[in-house]
């Protein structure tokens, strides 16, 4: 069987890597249009925080986010991926909802309670009203890509740099099966305009004194470190196409960070970095039949890509393993 996966980010490269260590005989081509380090992912904070995409159903979330953390947890004792295990303070100016399932399975979580409220703001500067902590993984993407992209060449996956600009192109029709990993391209390549760019613009810093992740959850700023440098973050701007450096969310970004943590001030910026997530409205994994072939798309996960991935690669797996059995269309 003849497989090709378009899309070469965090998805991409999952989907590839668990379908050719399922079926070792299968001929499988991941294709493009860029590589590491060069793909949005590479940017991403890589923070696993799993948080609602759209309408998408929270048990989906929590159970591709729960499959994912278990991997990263597998590879962090394994070491050499580029995977931190490190707490992480979520704080809210106002008061949040109750919390979500998947914060039963998790390492730690906690809710603060008055004194340790008024410990984390006098920490971290600011007036909280309320938060919470556990501990989560933060990936440095660009490695844990890179050894992915290593397993592939040991398996003697074909990676070829290059896109098409649809479902229909004759190129795929050498293909017995299509996995549509392509992000924010979906919106052109199936075509899919319920697909948006989500625009995302960070800092990265040197600070080997943070060792914690923590997120404003109410007016979005972020401090996450790994093992190479600190992101201070962030934006989440809908429908913004531009991939520009703004010195206004620039401004927006430090003051926020230096706030938190005002010894940020004198971190030494390494770098800035704008990407555009791929939002949905819902994510995307579905397969269906065209003709004859079988296509399974696997898209809309916007600032979610790190959190999800091996679960919704499993997801993916199972639905090759049906309808390349089966013959029959079905949506998760």
């Amino acid at each position: 069987m003849k497989i090709i996966v378009l899309g070469a980010g965090i998805n991409g490269i999952t989907c590839t890597l668990k379908i050719k260590e399922k079926y070792p005989n299968y001929d499988v081509t991941l294709i493009g249009a860029q590589f590491s380090p060069k793909t949005t992912g590479d940017g991403s904070g890589g923070l696993w925080y799993p948080y609602l995409c759209g309408t998408t159903p929270e048990y989906l979330i929590r159970k591709w986010g729960l499959e994912t953390y278990e991997l990263l947890l597998k590879l962090w004792r394994e070491g050499g991926y580029g995977i931190s295990l490190q707490p992480i303070y979520v704080m809210y100016r106002k008061e949040p909802k109750p919390a979500p399932e998947w914060t039963k399975k998790v390492f730690g979580y906690t809710e603060f309670d008055r004194r340790q409220l008024d410990y984390f703001n006098n920490l971290f500067c600011v007036n909280y009203v309320a938060g919470n902590t556990f501990n989560t993984f933060v990936v440095n993407p660009s490695t844990l890509i890179n050894r992915f992209e290593q397993q592939l060449d040991d398996l003697k996956v074909k990676r070829v740099q290059g896109s098409v600009k649809s479902l229909r192109n004759p190129f795929l029709s050498n293909y017995d099966v299509v996995v549509n990993c392509t992000g924010l391209g979906a919106r052109e390549i199936v075509p899919d305009d319920r697909v948006i760019p989500i625009r995302g613009q960070i800092l990265k810093v040197d600070a080997p004194w943070v060792f914690h992740t923590i997120q404003d959850i109410n007016t979005g700023h972020y401090i996450i470190p790994n093992d190479t440098f600190c992101v201070m973050g962030g934006t989440g701007q809908t429908n913004n196409f531009s991939t520009a450096v703004d010195d206004k969310d620039t401004d927006f970004i430090v003051k926020g960070c230096y706030t938190m943590i005002p010894t940020l001030k004198s971190a030494k910026t390494l770098s800035y970095f704008v990407g555009l997530r791929p939002g949905r409205d819902e994510i995307r994994i579905e397969a269906e039949k065209i003709n004859g072939k079988t296509y399974i798309h696997n898209y809309g996960h916007g600032g979610s890509g790190f959190t999800l991935f091996w679960g919704c690669g499993n997801t993916v797996l199972q639905l090759l393993e049906k309808y390349t059995m089966i013959n029959k269309t079905s949506k998760l």
